[in-house]
């Protein structure tokens, strides 16, 4: 029990108190958007074959089910506070699931960009809080942004400005999730940000396929 008073005791000092139990609720969310993203990026890709929209297909089903599985697993750990071990193992599911995730989705732009140039001459719970693979996700969902940027400043397209969007928001999400030590509002701009973003993403996917 004290273990897992502990575990409340950390999850408190990063988030206001008024927020702890609410932020699963918005994971869980995220988990939603995040499978409609991956059901309409699969859909793009069979209307265009498009291989960067089946990398997002796949990597949002990562993102989906570790923020489902850190989403749900937090209800029962508040409800019982003793469920520590548990609740620190989905932590580590969610954030290797995003390094994966965003990884992907990188190496997908970084070829996308290195094609078109050949071409043309291109949340969460955090019982065990770990800084360095927060700062590591930060870092490669920023680098994802910015080839979108990139691809953005090319085809001047409203769905690429989406793209682009998208995923500034989810890098600065990531980025106000290192910051919850400093001060606690920080965690729940880091999960509105994060919902934001998914928002933008799914709203870009939806316009893709309405118009094929």
């Amino acid at each position: 029990m004290a273990q897992g008073n502990r575990g409340s005791e950390e999850r408190e000092l990063l988030a206001p108190q008024w927020f702890v139990g609410f932020d699963s609720l918005m994971q869980i969310i995220d988990s939603i958007i995040a499978f409609g993203i991956s059901y309409y990026a699969l859909k793009g890709y069979r209307l265009v074959r498009e291989k960067t929209l089946f990398f997002l297909h796949f990597s949002f089903v990562l993102l989906g089910v570790g923020l489902l599985i850190d989403g749900i697993i937090t209800v029962p750990a508040l409800a019982f506070r003793g469920l520590s071990p548990v609740t620190s193992l989905s932590y580590l599911i969610r954030i290797i699931g995003e390094i994966v995730a965003y990884a992907l989705l990188l190496f997908a732009y970084l070829k996308q960009t290195r094609s078109f140039m050949l071409g043309t001459t291109l949340t969460s719970m955090i019982l065990d809080y770990n800084p360095f693979l927060e700062t590591i996700v930060f870092f490669l969902v920023a680098y994802v942004a910015s080839q979108a940027a990139m691809n953005y400043t090319v085809k001047k397209e409203r769905n690429s400005l989406l793209v682009f969007i998208g995923f500034l928001l989810l890098a600065m999400s990531h980025m106000f999730f290192i910051l919850p030590p400093i001060f606690r509002l920080f965690f729940v701009i880091a999960h509105v940000t994060q919902l934001l973003g998914f928002a933008a993403l799914l709203t870009m996917l939806v316009r893709v396929t309405r118009t094929r």
